[in-house]
């Protein structure tokens, strides 16, 4: 099975139909994952800038850039590394003054049992607390 490692602006083609050829085209790859024949794969900074994009660029407030975030990787076939760790960043972010990719960070961390290493004292709002100071 082929894999491929999606862009941000495939799924704002999508999300958005800006382009809408271009989204057609997004579709029918979609479709091709939810078929079986590809595999397609988020990176976790593509999560990231989708999100700065739809809330900057598109005007989304935090909480519909959340929602569609959510809905648009959802299904399986759809494979982001820490997917449940990044879901639990995103649902916290909609009502959190925590930048999404500190609420990432932890949310990863404390799956893996780790520590944060940080200046950044937003990390002792989220429990369980994880951060150390350098």
């Amino acid at each position: 099975m082929k894999k491929l490692v999606v862009d941000t602006n495939v799924f704002l083609r999508f999300l958005t139909n800006d382009i809408p050829k271009q989204a057609v085209r997004v579709e029918k790859r979609f479709k091709e994952a939810e078929k079986g024949k590809l595999q397609l794969i988020v990176l976790q900074i593509t999560v990231v800038e989708l999100l700065f994009q739809l809330q900057h660029w598109y005007d989304l407030n935090k909480s519909q850039a959340v929602e569609k975030l959510i809905r648009l990787f959802s299904p399986a076939w759809l494979e982001i590394d820490y997917k449940d760790a990044v879901f639990e960043a995103l649902n916290r972010y909609k009502n959190s003054t925590i930048d999404f990719v500190d609420l990432l960070i932890w949310a990863i961390s404390r799956k893996n049992k780790l520590a944060v290493l940080s200046f950044d004292k937003d990390f002792d709002k989220l429990e369980p607390k994880l951060r150390l100071n350098p």
